[in-house]
């Protein structure tokens, strides 16, 4: 399938988390096939809904001395368009 924004470049597919996605590699463009969007909003949902760790209130009132910061896990958005 040709890019509709650049008329003459391929579309690439690639499948990221069990969703198809259709982009173009000259413009980078994103195009998704009916159902996809609702797919991607239905598991970035579930993944919101998980329980986050708890932060314990006695370590946050305690000074860092170098340790390294807690590292927020990426978004499943930022995963999947990564």
């Amino acid at each position: 399938m040709k890019c509709p924004s650049c008329k003459d470049k391929d579309l690439v597919m690639s499948e990221r988390k069990g969703v198809e996605i259709d982009y173009c590699p000259e413009c980078r463009g994103i195009w998704l096939d009916k159902g996809e969007l609702d797919k991607i909003l239905e598991r970035s949902q579930q993944e919101d809904s998980y329980a986050k760790p708890a932060q314990d209130t006695y370590m946050n009132s305690q000074p860092n001395y170098g340790h390294k910061p807690y590292k927020k896990r990426k978004s499943f958005f930022e995963e999947l368009f990564d």
